[in-house]
């Protein structure tokens, strides 16, 4: 007790110090917090449901030659097929995405985005606090509909939604369940879930050789509870008798299938949200993006404990009088130690108090969770990761920091600290330079990092993706009537001047919040025939898109060889395909107008080639641009089956007029439904979401590194501007000018700023390099990377100069005579 009332003593006699440590440290204390939350939350994912451990969720792995194709979805039959045949499968789930569904509560409408078919076991396999209902028959009835609490808030306001009416366009639903909204660290998130039973109601029970016909298109997302500690590779053993049960016939009875082979993955539930490498998933995490998160806020740390070394040894001459005195009334060394370490403690321990003040003001006082996308709690007492694990990263950083300067002023001898002559030895120089380098190598190579991020984004939202994106509005069809009606609504909206060009398409959807996979402008795998440079018909996967009228001029893409679709020619539409530069070069066509290609089933009528368009990116600049085939729907002979969407070009700077006109036009088009719309730049914007979170995230990681490598060099500079105060009246009585003074001072700094910089630019270049590999079209690193690192280090020095300068200004601009009477 009496080390720590002895350490707030010196603190309150050293307040300008005591501020730069205390400060320095809670910022360090407080991004460690906070990152300690973020990684918590993402490590922990899934884990709420108290069953975690024995839900899998099964993904699909087809092989037809030559590719191998993984998939998020599977059959609908599959996971009830698996249960028939492995007794081991406790209970099965599925969750079918409906999009986007218009709720209808007596006079008012309201779009509800990810809502989800799922069977009535899933509140039994998956834990979700009820509200109202009861768990277990709340999905068992058809037209059953359970809300999350922020949904049946937003439909029914204060009221009791329990037993309430919704309708939609196809049917009405009762409200059988409330359940509280859903985590932000599951990686399957829903604001509504409809019994599956809905989707089945009236129909016979189908099958086995239904069923198993179903086992070849996928369609949704299946998980399985299996016992405790069991042992997959049973499943996996086992499966290929499913296999020659179910699916075998099938590619016997089709030529182009002979060879395909079907097996599942049984992905733990929580492994799907770092580990998910599969087509049409739901959105994942990246473990790189959270491990460096947590490397810069370990450097955070370290920095913040450098600051408080380097100010501790160099005022060890402040200080030697008080260790000379208390030695010679018979302090021991370990004694001294324990009073340094106990000072460094109390300092930890105050600065994690101002570093929790910090953290609540920015949890609950920003909007820190919208930025980081999570649901961040400041709770000590239901996290014990959080209340030890911050309590014991101030007393072990308390203890590591202290330790040198402890030990370092222990060890002065009795008769040099009574002179008051501690000099900075040329050792403890040394450390002081090395600590204060490797601070400018970590700010300096966690700048470059920031910029090269922000360069690559740049670089996605200005690179040429094959069509233009901008002013671009999509409006999904609601209603049959209205897709019958489309070629007469698409002409009358052309007449507007403030309309480029108008089209339709399908898989065009506005924005969900659980968007799946990465796709832009639509399009979905299809299992296709097409003829290779010989006549040989080549099975295999192709991405594939169905289009309307006019859909190349209106999204002004170029036709690279041959035509367009045309209207004139009725075989055109039902007949023509268009294929990419990806598609031609993946052929190996010399020549590819009028090659077949043909759908992988009984039957299917052939289409011909009749143009090549210039490759464009149909998904992120994640992945490659794939060989890709455009038909026109028109080829299912019922344009009501599709339910295109139109996209209407408007001209630039006439947005907020287009969608004004296409509002009030929509309301005599279709008055029973409120108009709704996406744009697809924010669609774009919306597929780089993670990397310019994690880009949003190191700049403010930089920010705090440099503000925290400024709080030492201002308290360093303070003492060393001190420690020379004789000499600076010394040289200005000589002549030396204010600016040769500063510059004396501000040498070695400098140096050790070129130092930092010329260690952290090479290994920025190489974290950077491995960060870009998640991308398939890049920057050119070598060229920006020397833009990068000549900002950062420009940046360091200006900054470096500016702390620095302030003491030493002050002490060149005083009266030589009162330094030279300094002593």
């Amino acid at each position: 007790m009496k080390n720590i009332t002895y350490a707030i003593r010196v603190l309150l006699r050293n307040k300008f110090y005591a501020f730069l440590n205390i400060f320095g440290l809670a910022i360090g204390l407080a991004v460690s917090i906070i990152i300690m939350l973020y990684v918590q939350s993402d490590y922990n994912f899934d884990k709420s449901h108290e069953q975690w451990d024995q839900l899998y969720r099964i993904e699909s792995k087809y092989f037809i030659p030559p590719k191998n194709d993984e998939f998020a979805l599977t059959p609908t039959t599959l996971a009830d097929l698996m249960q028939e045949e492995f007794p081991e499968i406790l209970s099965y789930t599925r969750f079918q995405n409906t999009g986007q569904i218009l709720f209808r509560i007596e006079d008012k409408n309201f779009y509800v985005d990810d809502v989800y078919l799922s069977d009535s076991s899933t509140f039994n396999m998956f834990t979700h606090k009820f509200l109202k209902g009861d768990p277990k028959t709340a999905l068992v009835e058809p037209n059953s509909l359970v809300l999350t609490k922020s949904t049946a808030e937003m439909l029914f306001g204060a009221q009791d939604a329990l037993g309430q009416i919704v309708k939609t366009d196809a049917n009405t639903f009762n409200v059988t369940g409330v359940i509280e909204d859903v985590p932000s660290n599951v990686h399957l998130r829903f604001n509504a879930l409809i019994s599956f039973t809905t989707a089945t109601s009236g129909q016979p029970a189908l099958t086995a050789q239904q069923k198993a016909n179903q086992l070849w298109n996928i369609a949704l997302y299946s998980y399985i509870k299996l016992p405790k500690n069991y042992d997959i590779n049973s499943i996996y053993q086992k499966f290929p008798a499913f296999y020659d049960k179910y699916m075998s016939p099938i590619t016997a009875q089709v030529p182009s299938l002979r060879e395909a082979s079907f097996s599942p993955r049984l992905v733990p539930l929580n492994e799907i949200h770092f580990n998910s490498q599969v087509q049409y998933d739901l959105p994942t995490g990246n473990k790189a993006y959270t491990n460096a998160f947590m490397a810069i806020g370990l450097f955070v740390l370290i920095l913040a404990s450098i600051n408080y070394m380097n100010l501790a040894t160099a005022r060890a001459t402040k200080r030697s009088k008080e260790v000379g005195i208390k030695k010679v009334l018979g302090s021991s060394k370990g004694k001294l130690v324990s009073q340094f370490l106990s000072e460094s403690i109390v300092i930890t321990l105050v600065s994690l108090l101002v570093a929790i003040l910090i953290v609540n003001l920015l949890i609950y006082g920003t909007d820190l969770n919208g930025l980081l996308n999570k649901e961040l709690t400041l709770d000590f007492m239901n996290n014990n990761l959080l209340l030890f694990g911050s309590l014991g990263t101030a007393i072990v950083l308390g203890i590591l920091s202290g330790l040198y300067p402890a030990f370092y002023l222990s060890t002065i001898s009795v008769l040099v600290a009574m002179k008051g002559s501690v000099k900075s030895g040329p050792r403890s120089l040394f450390l002081r330079k090395i600590l204060v380098g490797f601070q400018f190598f970590v700010s300096i190579g966690v700048v470059i990092s920031t910029l090269l991020m922000s360069n690559q984004i740049t670089f996605m939202r200005q690179k040429d993706i094959g069509f233009n994106k901008d002013n671009v509005i999509i409006i999904p069809t609601r209603d049959t009537l209205v897709s019958s009606r489309l070629k007469v609504i698409q002409n009358e909206l052309k007449q507007n001047p403030n309309i480029v060009d108008v089209t339709t398409a399908t898989g065009m959807n506005i924005t969900t919040s659980n968007a799946v996979g990465n796709r832009l402008i639509g399009g979905g795998r299809q299992l296709l025939l097409v003829q290779s440079t010989d006549t040989v018909m080549k099975t295999d996967t192709y991405n594939v898109m169905f289009t309307g009228e006019n859909y190349v001029n209106a999204m002004q893409m170029t036709i690279k060889e041959g035509r367009d679709f045309d209207e004139n020619i009725p075989t055109d539409l039902t007949n023509g395909a268009l294929v990419n530069e990806a598609m031609v070069e993946y052929m190996g066509w010399k020549n590819p107008i009028g090659k077949k290609i043909q759908n992988a089933g009984p039957n299917s009528p052939v289409l011909r080639v009749l143009g090549v368009i210039k490759d464009f990116h149909a998904f992120s600049l994640h992945v490659k641009v794939e060989p890709t085939v455009i038909f026109r729907y028109e080829r299912f002979g019922t344009i009501t089956q599709t339910r295109p969407s139109v996209v209407v070009h408007a001209k630039a700077g006439k947005l907020q007029q287009t969608l004004d006109y296409l509002e009030n036009k929509y309301a005599e088009v279709d008055p029973s439904h409120p108009f709704e719309f996406g744009l697809l730049d924010n669609q774009a914007e919306m597929l780089y979401r993670a990397d310019k979170k994690q880009s949003t995230l190191t700049a403010v990681l930089s920010y705090i590194c440099i503000l925290i490598s400024c709080l030492g060099l201002l308290g360093l500079s303070s003492y060393t501007t001190a420690t020379r105060i004789k000499e600076i009246g010394v040289r200005k009585v000589l002549g030396a000018t204010v600016a040769q003074l500063v510059f004396m001072v501000f040498k070695d700094i400098m140096i050790l700023v070129l130092v930092g910089f010329a260690v952290a630019a090479p290994v920025a270049y190489l974290l950077i390099e491995d960060w870009l590999q998640v991308f398939q079209y890049t920057m050119n690193l070598p060229t920006v990377i020397i833009g990068a690192a000549g900002v950062a280090g420009a940046l360091a020095l200006v900054i470096a100069f500016l702390t620095v300068s302030y003491h030493s200004l002050k002490a060149a601009n005083q009266n030589p005579v009162k330094a030279l009477r300094y002593e």
